[in-house]
């Protein structure tokens, strides 16, 4: 979103890559925040050196909803690349066909 928010593409993008770079900073904290302030958070349940804490009754479909959710969003990417590559030819042939000579324009 940031990247489309300015009129000049490389601002764009050089604004995008400052916040990537912001929040990959950010994500150990997020993941010690439990063990460094635990007075705010539960302990970690899950990844734990121990075994983890949560009954196996939960864990399981923890993690079957966790690999239905990854396949889930892979076949979107996967969609959304088919269709930017289906985009990117559309405008190719109508480049193509507005300057070739002799033809007239058309809705394509």
């Amino acid at each position: 979103v940031l990247a489309n928010a300015f009129d000049d593409a490389s601002r764009g993008n050089k604004s995008a890559s400052v916040l990537a770079l912001v929040g990959v900073v950010n994500l150990p904290i997020i993941k010690f925040s439990v063990d460094w302030w635990n007075t705010l958070h539960q302990p970690a349940s899950v990844f734990r050196a121990d075994g983890p804490a949560i009954h196996s009754s939960l864990l399981m479909p923890l993690f079957l909803m966790a690999a239905a959710f990854t396949l889930f969003y892979v076949t979107l990417m996967l969609i959304r690349v088919k269709t930017v590559l289906i985009e990117a030819r559309i405008r190719a042939l109508r480049s193509r066909l507005a300057e070739a000579p002799g033809t007239a324009p058309t809705d394509v």
